[in-house]
This record gives C-alpha cells, sequence and structure tokens, in this order.
C-alpha cells in the first residue's frame, strides 16, 4: 500500500518550510512514499490502495468522502509511535478547540490523536466547559466577517487560558482576532509562534 503525505493548501501556504521538514522526517523514516500536493478539492488520481496522512481537518473529510476505500489518518497519530523530537512544554497549561469536521464528520481521530500528542509535549490540557463532540464553531465558516468575528469572540471568552491548541488554520485565523493566542500542532511541534493568518491590512472588527 502506497503512503503519501497530504498536509493541504492551507498549511503549505502558511508554513511551506514547516511541511517540507515533516516531509523530509516522515521520508527518512520511511513513513511515507512521497507527498500528495494536489488540492483535496481536485479530482485525485489515485491508483491502487492508498493511505493518506493529513493534518487538516478538513481535507481529512474531503478525502474520505471522495475516495471511501482510501486509509486516512492524521499526521498527529503517525508521530505518536515516533522518534520525533518532541519539545517540551514542562506542563504550561493550555486550552484546546476541536475544529468542525474533527466534530461532526466522522472524524473523531484528530479529536484523540491531538491530545495525545499535547501529553507527548508535555503541555497540560486545560479542557473548555463545551469540547470535543460539544465544541462551537470558531466562526470560520459564518457569511460574514461580523459574524466571524462575534463567534470567535464569543468562543475564546470560553477558554480559561490564554494559549489554545488548534488544528486547523480556519481555527488559527478565527482566534487571531479574539484575545486569546492560537497555538497550532505543528508550531508546537517545532516551537514556532503561530501567526495570525490573516493579510496585511486587515482591520480587527
Amino acid at each position: 500500500m502506497k503512503t503519501l503525505f497530504a498536509p493541504g493548501c492551507a498549511l503549505r501556504k502558511y508554513k511551506p518550510e514547516l511541511i517540507d521538514r515533516m516531509a523530509a522526517f516522515l521520508l527518512e523514516r520511511g513513513l511515507a512514499d512521497g507527498v500528495y500536493t494536489t488540492c483535496c478539492k481536485e479530482e485525485e488520481c489515485f491508483e491502487g490502495e492508498i493511505t493518506l496522512i493529513t493534518c487538516c481537518p478538513g481535507c481529512s473529510h474531503h478525502f474520505q468522502g471522495s475516495n471511501p476505500e482510501a486509509r486516512i489518518v492524521s499526521l498527529w497519530q503517525v508521530l505518536l509511535d515516533t522518534d520525533f523530537p518532541f519539545p517540551d512544554y514542562h506542563g504550561e497549561k493550555m486550552s484546546i478547540h476541536d475544529a468542525c469536521p474533527a466534530r461532526h464528520r466522522d472524524s473523531s481521530e484528530m479529536q484523540v490523536s491531538s491530545r495525545e500528542l499535547c501529553r507527548k509535549m508535555n503541555i497540560s490540557l486545560v479542557e473548555p466547559a463545551c469540547t470535543r463532540e460539544e465544541t462551537p464553531c470558531c466562526g470560520g465558516s459564518a457569511p460574514d466577517l461580523a459574524t466571524r468575528v462575534e463567534m470567535a469572540r464569543r468562543r475564546a471568552a470560553a477558554f480559561s487560558e490564554k494559549n489554545v491548541v488548534v488544528y486547523c488554520t480556519g481555527c488559527t485565523r478565527s482566534f487571531s482576532v479574539t484575545e486569546v493566542s492560537p497555538r497550532h500542532l505543528l508550531d508546537l511541534l517545532f516551537r514556532e509562534t503561530t501567526k495570525g493568518l490573516y493579510p496585511p491590512g486587515y482591520v480587527q472588527a
């Protein structure tokens, strides 16, 4: 069975250098045979049995829907049993937010593996009152900017910790206009700060 690392367009545009470093790790360890760079919303050309290693909940959902025979596994799950040089955050407290595709679209594996990965990095997670399947949307899918900001701020107010672990670039984007600091899992793995992802000149409502 062929295994491809499919990081997704959003993360590739966000931190291409980190995607390249992660791809190199997976290829060197024999955990992946190559990197899949085609957008998940475009027509795929997979031949034979395929395993896709994803780190975007949206991509996981799209790939599973268009390729029901494919095996979809998150990068977070794959890393758990490797010799990746996990950083030690020395028990730092952080909250966590679950993306929409990881809640209501049969993608609960990311809920579990993201938390196990945080434990590997010695992050003390403080779950908000509504979490996992009960997590409200961050506002990223709202039709207009004002609603997005309102939903993001409402969700942000539920976190007891300023730093919030996320594993979706859309959630990262939403929380960047709130009082909390989104920390994407990919950044945490490489001890990088998380950027807001909004373009220059964006005016917070």
